[in-house]
């Protein structure tokens, strides 16, 4: 009887086990795809800055300006 029962168990740990962490990373699949998505539009959003900011210092110290 408790062999049937520890294989019985065993056999369906083994079975869902796989289904159980395919099933959290499908879960956490759009999760980890908009943080993606975050920081690639952050990552586009400081380079636009940091051009920008070079654009404004260049025409501060250009020497059409400064003259």
């Amino acid at each position: 009887m408790y062999a049937i029962t520890l294989s019985t168990i065993a056999t369906l740990t083994h079975n869902t086990t796989p289904i159980t962490i395919r099933t959290i990373l499908t879960m956490q699949h759009p999760t980890i795809t908009t943080k993606i998505i975050v920081v690639q539009t952050q990552i586009l959003e400081d380079a636009a800055d940091i051009e920008d900011n070079m654009v404004s210092i260049l025409k501060a110290y250009s020497t059409k300006n400064v003259l």
